[in-house]
């Protein structure tokens, strides 16, 4: 299968001019497929996500890769990191026009919707999407701003795909966050050390690492990381290990 990637630009919620590659496979299918957006950390582009949505798009899937406000071709002459807090968390307004997109683009199921989330924008992306039942899968890497993320992963109920090195802590507790947020069934944790932080973890596992084995990760180890904080709706599993001790299969939108 190959792929028809066009360049897109939309606006968000409040005006800002947003672009984006959007990819839909070749051929066509007969059925309305899901589609995945991608939605890139401060210091990333959309290219960053480039590996990942070839390979949905690949297996069936319309992918729409977006820059932020403030980053690579959504710059609009202002530097995210010239921004405030506030200008910032904006980014939500980026990714709710974003998936509407998406979801209204040909050939996509918009009742089969999924999220790709990293680093700082982790939290912005989910929260526009908290109350959307289209959203039906959503993996987080190296998040941030814990708290939110928990919050907003436990109001949309969609399970969670979360993927984050152990040396990172601030982002280990919160990818932990979100994981036990989610529903159990069809939920994920993988732990790895020393692959850096969002999707450049990915790149390093295909390339360099592709035998790497995950950590195991003792959720009620008292030692900090066991307990995060904010969560206590369930208790966790003693420990979690990709294709171990869960056996929860990673979701997608594919399959959601």
């Amino acid at each position: 299968m190959t792929e028809a990637a066009m360049f897109h630009t939309f606006e968000s919620g409040d005006g800002w001019p947003i672009n984006g590659i959007l990819r839909r496979p070749i051929p066509a299918h007969a059925k309305p497929t899901p589609a995945v957006l991608a939605v890139p950390g401060s210091r990333h582009e959309r290219d960053a996500w480039t590996q990942v949505a070839m390979a949905l798009t690949e297996r069936g899937c319309t992918t729409l890769q977006i820059d932020i406000r403030g980053r690579g071709a959504s710059a609009n002459g202002v530097r995210y990191s010239d921004m405030g807090p506030a200008q910032r968390r904006r980014v939500s307004l980026d990714v709710a026009a974003a998936i509407d997109v998406v979801a209204q683009a040909n050939g996509v199921d918009a009742a089969r919707l999924g999220l790709l989330v990293e680093q700082d924008t982790a939290a912005d992306a989910l929260d526009a999407v908290a109350g959307d039942d289209r959203v039906r899968a959503v993996a987080v890497l190296s998040a941030r701003h814990g708290e939110r993320v928990a919050r907003a992963v436990a109001e949309r109920g969609a399970p969670v795909y979360a993927l984050v090195s152990v040396e990172d802590r601030e982002a280990l507790r919160a990818t932990v966050d979100a994981y036990l947020s989610a529903p159990e069934a069809q939920s994920r944790l993988d732990v790895f050390h020393g692959l850096g932080v969002g999707i450049t973890m990915a790149s390093v596992l295909q390339f360099e690492r592709p035998d790497e084995i995950p950590r195991r990760l003792p959720l009620n180890d008292p030692s900090g990381v066991g307990a995060p904080a904010g969560v206590s709706r369930r208790s966790p599993p003693s420990a979690v290990r990709s294709g171990g001790s869960t056996r929860r299969r990673t979701p997608s939108a594919a399959s959601a």
